[in-house]
């Protein structure tokens, strides 16, 4: 049987939810049936160690947005596939689909996947972009049924993030403290300033403290209203951090209080580390979460929802099992990996029948 041969593509090898798929893919795609390439576009380079150090044939081009640094992209890219005899291209965000489908247009026999990670695809002109992109790509990937738009395909296939649930069996003590923790960009997507104005109400009512971990360009706002509320003792600004299956052991609560979200990683992590959830309902969130196994809450009841978890935590690490064994059963990272190797199969099936012609 003919080796599948896959390109992962990413806009960059940053710290992000899509760039942890991408590396979970490669790692973990049945290394007999397919060889997995991974090439990043942007300098964004935190991952890149984990990629190599699990032998995972990496390019990262290190280029900007401009206009040329763009063409330079598609030739680059366009080489690449041609040298390692690409049959698919899995793209993962925007800027990622629109190279790949210009490739498409340089070498019609490869397949494109598409999986944009986000339910906010950040403008109607992306969206319009994404729209007129259709006919070159072979079939759109979406976190759940729900947050399907006018822009992806008909031809699409729901497939939820996963986990590989060993790492986060941890079996850590937990801090001493009451913790709350917040893991993504320190962007305004994640909403970070408004869990440190609910910290400055709460604090004199609780004893807990708030880890926030991430690197962003709002880092020096957060840093200034943590001083500005006198707030020092009770949140942490941690930054990016390797050993997040440890910090998830070691808390008490995950808080996800996003504007938009497509199925965030760090949610499936929490379940697996088996600490309660409180998030907003954004995106495909509600099709993982419920108020059996979680804590979903609008902006206006999220201050709410975490004097709840302390008040009564013996029911909040309730929901925490139940979500844990719903991930066991839906979310494990075997389970994602099949139906994207299934993907894949059929999809160079279909390319082994264009070369036989």
């Amino acid at each position: 049987m003919k080796r599948i041969n896959i390109l992962q593509l990413v806009t960059g090898l940053g710290m992000g939810g899509a760039e942890k798929v991408v590396l979970d893919l490669a790692r973990y795609t049945d290394k007999s049936r397919f060889d997995t390439f991974v090439l990043a576009m942007s300098e964004r380079d935190e991952l890149l160690n984990e990629f190599l150090e699990n032998e995972i044939p990496t390019v990262i081009l290190r280029k900007s947005n401009t206009l040329f640094d763009f063409i330079k992209i598609i030739i680059s890219v366009s080489g690449f596939v041609k040298k390692n005899k690409i049959d698919i291209i899995h793209a993962h965000m925007t800027h990622a689909v629109i190279v790949a489908s210009m490739i498409k247009l340089l070498h019609p026999s490869v397949k494109i996947v598409f999986t944009s990670h986000s339910f906010n695809i950040g403008s109607k002109m992306r969206e319009f972009i994404l729209w007129s992109l259709k006919p070159l790509r072979d079939i759109d990937i979406i976190f759940s049924k729900e947050i399907w738009k006018y822009f992806y395909k008909k031809n699409y296939q729901v497939i939820p993030n996963g986990v590989k649930l060993e790492t986060y069996d941890v079996r850590a003590a937990k801090n001493p403290r009451f913790t709350f923790i917040a893991i993504g960009r320190l962007e305004r997507v994640k909403n970070h300033r408004f869990l440190i104005e609910i910290a400055k109400r709460l604090k004199d009512e609780f004893d807990f403290e708030l880890q926030i971990v991430g690197e962003g360009y709002l880092r020096n706002d957060l840093q200034e209203m943590i001083q500005k509320y006198k707030l020092q003792d009770t949140v942490k600004l941690l930054g990016l951090r390797n050993d997040i299956p440890l910090l998830l052991n070691r808390s008490h609560c995950l808080l996800m209080p996003s504007l938009w979200e497509g199925l965030p990683i760090v949610i499936l992590e929490g379940a697996a580390s088996k600490i309660p959830i409180i998030s907003t309902p954004v995106g495909s969130i509600p099709s993982l979460l419920s108020e059996e196994n979680a804590y979903l809450a609008g902006l206006e009841a999220f201050e709410e929802k975490m004097k709840t978890v302390l008040r009564e935590y013996a029911d909040a690490q309730k929901k925490a099992q139940k979500l844990f064994e719903k991930i066991k059963r839906e979310y494990s990272i075997e389970v994602i990996v099949k139906a994207h190797e299934n993907i894949y199969q059929n999809l160079a099936q279909k390319v082994q029948i264009i070369d036989d012609k």
